[in-house]
């Protein structure tokens, strides 16, 4: 009787064991490949994302104006808002004003408007595949605007921010 006790721990703590790795790979697997999780780190993106917050991020390279993108940079991650997909006409004035196809945006999420560090020439016509993405501080923010970083294409998208906390 005491063997058959035994054995039965035995049994099921086994099949405990294989359970949490089974469950443990899963969510490696999830968190890696479908929808990474990573720190911000900057100023860039405040009041909507502060230094040192956690993303969570649902990796696609299908965006939408609006979504805030994670995407590459010269070996660096770099998290911007897309204000611009491609096909479209973007413009900024020199007081900040950001124009889509001759539509003023609306961007609620800003604290103050700027043209900010700006080395192109506008309007632009945004390549198909690619996105125009900016900073919500556009003063300090490096995007889009500097022919450097320049529009993002598909293939240097990680993703985009699903939440943060």
């Amino acid at each position: 009787m005491e063997k058959r006790k035994e054995s039965s721990f035995l049994e099921m703590t086994g099949k405990i064991v294989i359970a949490a790795l089974l469950v443990a790979i899963l969510l490696l697997n999830l968190f890696t490949h479908v929808m990474p999780v990573m720190r911000y780190y900057g100023t860039g993106m405040e009041p909507t994302l502060h230094d040192r917050q956690i993303l969570f991020v649902l990796k696609t390279d299908e965006l939408k104006e609006g979504d805030i993108a994670v995407f590459y940079y010269n070996n660096k991650v770099l998290v911007r808002r897309v204000v611009c997909e491609g096909g479209k006409q973007i413009s900024i004035d020199k007081a900040g004003n950001v124009s889509v196809n001759g539509q003023l945006l609306e961007e609620p999420y800003l604290t103050e408007k700027s043209l900010g560090q700006c080395n192109i020439e506008f309007p632009l016509n945004v390549p198909m595949g690619q996105y125009f993405v900016m900073g919500d501080v556009r003063d300090e923010a490096m995007d889009s605007r500097l022919s450097e970083i320049g529009t993002i294409s598909k293939e240097r998208m990680i993703g985009k921010v699903l939440f943060a906390f």
